[in-house]
């Protein structure tokens, strides 16, 4: 027989005489499985679309079971823990609560689109759902084999590919992440020893990347003579080190004491058991929501240590709920280029490496020689000038649009958007189709002889145009707007600052009104002189460098 489901956190304290009263008064089930003959192999997407009825849902009204200034006491309580030699680290957890309208399952699908995860799994007990995501293996077993991969680390995805890389950097490098990664394997390393005949850290300090997050990862592989049966599994590893802490029985009745709610099904296990070969295999349920009726929940924590700041580990726990809120990305990336009848691609390599970036960052499989034969089959039998767009989807399929160019005379008129843009929107950095704003804008003021519209962020500086990168001339000097004020890295603006014709400098209204000249550019159509009509659109009053407040009337 299979058997699957899940095993909640408060199933632990009945694996230690010790932790038994800990468990009393629980009310969510410790135990749920399922036994079957054999599994039913089910497409979730073609079951969504069978699912009658609306597939709409809707999130709202999240709050955290514990503000900032209570956690904080909280931390100085552990501190005090460790401090007295009772811990070495203490993996501290709240809820995040919020209302659920709709179906789970629609939830549940959407969510694994936006943030796929190795460990997903979806429940349905009749009385409750519960939606897991978890990118952590607790263990999975062949015969005489057992992996797990214990995560502690964590951090934040950039909004750009530099930043991005920088901060997978700085996670690899640190080393509070390393030394609190490394104490929980070592504390599953025992756990293992205890029923295994041999044990080895295969794999220490990997950092794997989600769409919302990095995340420390190490892997230990253990060996024995004979095949592994649950009951001693689980009462070697559950619940798993990395969301208890070291050492593990004390720690998990500092844990009950500090904690306001029972855990559920957070940080327990989900997953099966196969009667062939001894195969099975548990997720750590982390990053995991428990829906019943509108009420829906869902634990979020991290490790707490001697070093840790508390305001920093508040906002990287709430940085582990954000991809429920989380805009899913369900647009295009793409790029448009010129190509030319006699020279052919301009700047394709430079168009090809940010499409790449981008791919990565989304999690987009991309193909570099692929997409360069489909370019050339498509303009292999042109003779004149084109506007090419190459298009690629969330699934890495790719297609090709064509047209002849057009010609533009410059200079070309241009009116500032009384739109501002959010420097922290991810979107500004990446050529996608998710452009809602800027394509709203050249609707609304593309007409009557008016090319371009110029875009400030919040605080007031110049950003870019809607198809465009800004330029200005001052001092015989050529300056486009830094990409941290919110602007997409534009394959002409990277040539020209690569070819030294041109800077990086935050740019204010009054830069644009004392600029010798002024340009807007892509690798399209090239630098072209702009004429700004301060007179149409809106009118940007004091909005200097000096005076950092931007006016709109």
């Amino acid at each position: 027989f299979w058997l699957a489901g899940f095993f909640s956190y408060e199933f632990g304290y009945f694996l230690e005489p010790c932790l038994h009263k800990l468990g009393e008064h629980t009310e969510f089930p410790l135990v749920w499985l399922g036994v079957c003959r054999k599994p039913e192999m089910l497409n979730w997407r073609e079951h969504l679309l069978s699912c009658s009825g609306k597939r709409d849902w809707k999130m709202k009204d999240f709050r955290a079971d514990i503000k900032l200034e209570e956690y904080k006491r909280k931390i100085r309580k552990i501190k005090d823990y460790l401090e007295e030699g009772l811990t070495y680290q203490v993996n501290f957890t709240f809820k995040m609560n919020f209302n659920f309208y709709g179906e789970p399952l629609h939830l549940y699908c959407a969510l694994k689109d936006n943030q796929p995860v190795p460990y997903p799994a979806f429940i349905n007990t009749g009385r409750f759902s519960i939606l897991s995501l978890s990118p952590e293996l607790f263990f999975r077993t062949e015969g005489e084999k057992v992996v797990t991969s214990p995560m502690k680390g964590t951090s934040r995805r950039g909004l750009d590919s530099l930043t991005d890389e920088c901060n997978e950097k700085l996670l690899k490098e640190s080393s509070k992440n390393r030394a609190e990664n490394l104490m929980i394997v070592d504390l599953l390393r025992n756990d293992l020893g205890r029923i295994c005949d041999k044990v080895r850290v295969k794999k220490l300090f990997e950092t794997e990347k989600y769409r919302t997050l990095y995340q420390m990862t190490s892997t230990i592989e253990a060996h024995r003579k004979r095949a592994f049966d649950l009951k001693e599994l689980f009462r070697a590893l559950f619940p798993c080190g990395s969301v208890t802490g070291a050492p593990k029985i004390k720690t998990m009745e500092i844990i009950n004491k500090l904690e306001k709610e029972k855990r559920g099904i957070y940080t327990g296990a989900i997953g099966y058991v196969s009667p062939h070969k001894q195969k099975s295999c548990f997720n750590v349920s982390i990053r995991t929501v428990s829906i019943k009726g509108n009420k829906a929940e869902m634990g979020i924590g991290g490790g707490i240590v001697y070093d840790s700041k508390p305001y920093s580990e508040y906002r990287e726990a709430l940085l582990k709920a954000s991809f429920l809120r989380r805009r899913p990305f369900a647009g295009r990336i793409f790029e448009t280029m010129l190509y030319r009848k006699a020279k052919g691609f301009y700047l394709l390599d430079l168009h090809l490496n940010r499409l790449n970036r981008s791919c990565s960052f989304f999690g987009i499989d991309f193909n570099r020689n692929k997409a360069k034969r489909l370019l050339k089959k498509q303009v292999d039998t042109e003779g004149k000038d084109l506007r090419v767009r190459l298009n690629i989807d969330i699934r890495g399929k790719m297609e090709v649009e064509k047209e002849e160019l057009d010609k533009i005379k410059s200079p070309v008129k241009v009116i500032l958007s009384r739109r501002t843009t959010d420097p922290k929107n991810l979107f500004l950095y990446h050529k996608t189709t998710c452009r809602f704003l800027y394509d709203r804008e050249r609707k609304d003021n593309c007409r009557g002889g008016i090319f371009e519209v110029i875009f400030f962020n919040k605080r007031g500086e110049v950003t870019e145009g809607t198809i465009s990168n800004i330029f200005v001339l001052k001092n015989a000097r050529l300056y486009t707007p830094p990409l941290k004020s919110g602007v997409l890295p534009g394959v002409l603006r990277k040539h020209l600052i690569s070819k030294g014709k041109c800077r990086e400098k935050v740019l204010y209204f009054e830069d644009l009104k004392e600029a010798e000249k002024i340009y807007v550019g892509n690798s399209l159509r090239g630098l072209m002189e702009a004429e700004v009509k301060w007179d149409l659109g809106t009118k940007w009053l004091g909005a200097g460098k000096r005076n950092c407040e931007t006016k709109i009337v």
